[in-house]
């Protein structure tokens, strides 16, 4: 009987930099520090339990342009996981690790290059087969699926966006249908992938971006009994789609917090195990909880800094916020209405940062501009707001340039 070992982790986000700051001991900013403590949790783990496979599931770094610090602290670790370890890494590119322009490649693809062993980077849907130290593993690949590749064929240019959104759902299909067909019933099958399932659960700046322009599978799709697990990655909070049921259909989740809308989600990894042989493959798994830094939301009500400023943290343990992203919405009904940020600031600073938010409960309507009207063209419109404040005259071209250029865009 076989066992084969793995670890599964997506979304890093490397170069994420919101809620951070300068440490000034190492020059980084904190939140560099934040995700790469997170990815190391996930590389010792895959050591420690000397796993046959480490799978990544997309969106290594959060800018298509990664600077060289970036660079070189994600390839040291997957230099040092894929070193003596004998572990092979597959990883799969998402949307966050494509470059904008054609032709260009992207900063994941440096291992390629570097022809560094037992790194496998894949850019387009390929099944491949790995000889790991417990045998033989096949991995259905399936990259980001954008629209760039479709709309350069003349036939997909006039479709509108739901059209061109079913025709990629269609070929995806098709891809993931074809990999089961052609897989070798010999040796499991894992799928890795990172793409967007129907019935998955979105954080919360997930719910008005993925669901509405991201192109789908049905969880149907991959609850196939040629896949042994499917490793997925691009939603950022963990999930098993196929609880209790065969195959495992896993989003990993994000290593690290990104903002706000994941404050109450757990961050990690998943390790797992694949049993069996000629006759059946089954997989358990856990999921392992990273050293993600806290994110705490304190909602005051307006009037209460009558009660003076310690009554902004009460109920909260100072273990709680030490170290914490801290976020402080206060609620007032005018511009009128203050509260004593420095004094908040003082009682906070424990924290690793704080945003303190004033929340209008009677927020005033913006009143149109009487010159503008809607039947005016976009640029018609900018010259007519740009004249009612002067203190855009001198950015006023610069302002022009970017609205043309966003206008060719969208075209």
């Amino acid at each position: 009987m076989r066992k084969i070992k793995f670890v599964h982790l997506s979304d890093i986000h490397i170069g994420l930099e919101t809620h951070g700051r300068i440490n000034p001991a190492t020059g980084r900013n904190t939140r560099l520090e934040d995700i790469l403590r997170c990815l190391d949790h996930a590389v010792d783990t895959a050591i420690e339990e000397s796993a046959d496979l480490l799978l990544i599931a997309g969106d290594i770094f959060h800018r298509e342009n990664p600077r060289p610090t970036e660079e070189i602290e994600f390839a040291r670790r997957i230099v040092r996981v894929s070193g003596e370890t004998g572990i092979r890494v597959v990883i799969v590119l998402g949307n966050h690790d494509y470059p904008t322009a054609g032709g260009r490649a992207s900063a994941v693809e440096i291992f390629p290059a570097l022809d560094v062993e037992g790194v496998t980077i894949v850019r387009k849907p390929e099944l491949i087969t790995l000889e790991t130290k417990s045998g033989p593993v096949q991995i259905a690949c399936l990259p980001w699926a954008g629209r760039s590749a479709l709309l350069t064929r003349d036939e997909y240019k006039t479709l509108g966006f739901e059209e061109l959104r079913y025709e990629i759902e269609k070929r995806l299909v098709g891809i993931v249908r074809d990999f089961a067909d052609k897989s070798d019933k010999s040796s499991p099958l894992i799928f890795l992938g990172h793409v967007a399932m129907r019935d998955a659960k979105l954080s919360g700046t997930e719910i008005d971006t993925l669901s509405l322009s991201d192109p789908a599978l049905s969880v149907g799709e991959l609850a196939n009994s040629e896949f042994v697990y499917a490793a997925l990655g691009h939603i950022h909070r963990f999930q098993d789609l196929n609880k209790g049921a065969s195959p495992p259909i896993v989003y990993s989740g994000s290593l690290e917090r990104i903002d706000f809308t994941e404050e109450k989600e757990k961050k990690g990894f998943v390790l797992g195990e694949i049993t069996g042989g000629e006759e059946g493959w089954s997989t358990a798994y856990s999921f392992v909880e990273t050293p993600a830094r806290k994110f705490i939301t304190i909602e005051l009500e307006g009037g209460e800094e009558s009660a003076g400023a310690e009554s902004v943290i009460g109920g909260i343990s100072p273990e709680d916020i030490e170290g914490a992203v801290v976020r402080l919405r206060y609620s007032v009904s005018g511009p009128d209405e203050k509260l004593d940020e420095k004094e908040i600031k003082r009682l906070l600073s424990a924290a690793h940062s704080v945003k303190i938010q004033r929340v209008f409960t009677n927020p005033v309507k913006a009143v149109r501009h009487a010159g503008l009207s809607r039947t005016m063209g976009v640029l018609e419109a900018l010259d007519k707001y740009i004249e009612s404040k002067p203190e855009l005259k001198n950015i006023s071209g610069d302002m022009k340039a970017y609205a043309q250029k966003l206008i060719k865009d969208t075209e």
